[in-house]
């Protein structure tokens, strides 16, 4: 049986991690924050989201608002946005191999196809975004009763580590990628099935086992 593969979409399939420290930094004023630095952005890089959220100064019940304007902001950048080098070779060979697979945001679904509009990008059964719900384990979870999928076929792919810590919770097993938002050590320490470096990667996990 295939595996079926259930993607996060910024910082897996969308070049998108720079556009969102742009779209911080223009937020960060209206939260009586400085604009934050690359060494900041390199700090980020390497702590859970939660504790960059109180890096960033921002109070807990004020993020569902946060994440509203940044979807915002985000729809009018979107035309910037570009796919992870070797996204587009790795969506087209695992298509021609018949693998299953869809996209699971927690961004808008307009802005997921949008992009995927604009990139021909064509690979997945299904798309859904959820517009900044931050219950990532209740979001899978509705997901695979829906489809009817197999908890014991998913891979999730994400580039964070609350991505490593949903899908397990859920009973997935996960490939964590190191070319988005989290860093290959912090990524590492929440335990992911497969830890890789390039999309190439992912197509040779698949074919090992089928």
């Amino acid at each position: 049986m295939k595996p079926f593969l259930l993607f996060d979409f910024d910082g897996t399939i969308a070049d998108s991690i720079h556009l969102g420290w742009k779209i911080a930094n223009q937020m960060a004023p209206k939260f009586g924050h400085t604009e934050f630095t690359d060494e900041d952005f390199q700090r980020f890089r390497s702590m859970p989201m939660r504790k960059v959220l109180k890096e960033m100064q921002i109070p807990f019940h004020r993020i569902p608002k946060a994440i509203a304007m940044a979807l915002v902001e985000y729809k009018h950048l979107v035309h910037e946005l570009e796919p992870c080098k070797g996204i587009i070779p790795m969506l087209n060979q695992l298509s021609e191999m018949k693998v299953p697979m869809a996209l699971l945001s927690s961004n808008s679904k307009e802005n997921l196809y949008m992009f995927l509009w604009r990139m021909q990008i064509s690979a997945f059964q299904w798309v859904d975004g959820t517009s900044g719900v931050l219950n990532k384990k209740l979001r899978i979870k509705q997901q695979i009763k829906k489809h009817g999928l197999d908890p014991k076929q998913i891979i999730y792919v994400g580039d964070e580590t609350r991505d490593i810590d949903a899908a397990k919770k859920c009973g997935l097993r996960v490939i964590a990628v190191t070319w988005g938002f989290h860093t290959a050590e912090l990524l590492s320490s929440h335990d992911p099935d497969y830890l890789v470096d390039n999309p190439d990667e992912i197509v040779k996990i698949v074919q090992s086992l089928q």
